[in-house]
């Protein structure tokens, strides 16, 4: 009778024991699930980020170029060399973003920065300055909302 007495509470407390390591395991797990999903996003994000920031700069360059062409005016060495230095590297991130592709970025961001450097590269057909920057301001004002759009979908946050 005495060894009755002890074989209940030892198998209530083995059975809690089990309990709380399997519910730990679990929320761990979880976890670790979550945290590696939020650095995806934050990456994502970055990526996303840094793609419009680009786009921006490209703009930049051509908005500020056909100004100054309009208006028959020279722009000053110094500025010309900012927005020539920004457009580089605009460029350069840009083909970074599209070369990783769809390992960050979505097959549809991909597809988009593809298509603009399609028109970027039929813009340099033209014979005449501000008609060369109007089709490059052209290609790029498509591209930034649909980056945009297509950077919400894939970041969950319409």
């Amino acid at each position: 009778m005495l060894q009755t007495d002890w074989i209940a509470p030892l198998i209530a407390f083995g059975a809690s024991l089990t309990t709380a390591v399997v519910t730990s395991k679990i929320t761990v797990r979880l976890a670790i699930k979550r945290f590696y999903a939020e650095k995806w996003w934050e990456r994502k994000s970055a990526a996303y980020a840094q793609v419009i920031e680009a786009l921006h700069h490209l703009r930049e360059h051509a908005d500020t170029n056909l100004t100054f062409s309009y208006l028959e005016k020279d722009l000053p060495i110094e500025g010309e060399k900012e927005l020539v230095d920004k457009l580089q590297q605009a460029m350069a991130e840009l083909r970074k973003q599209r070369d990783i592709g769809s390992f960050v970025i979505s097959v549809e961001a991909v597809v988009e920065l593809n298509k603009l450097f399609s028109e970027l590269e039929k813009s340099t057909k033209e014979r005449d300055w501000q008609a060369y920057l109007d089709c490059r301001l052209t290609a790029i004002d498509r591209c930034i909302p649909e980056i945009r759009r297509i950077a919400k979908f894939d970041l969950a946050i319409m």
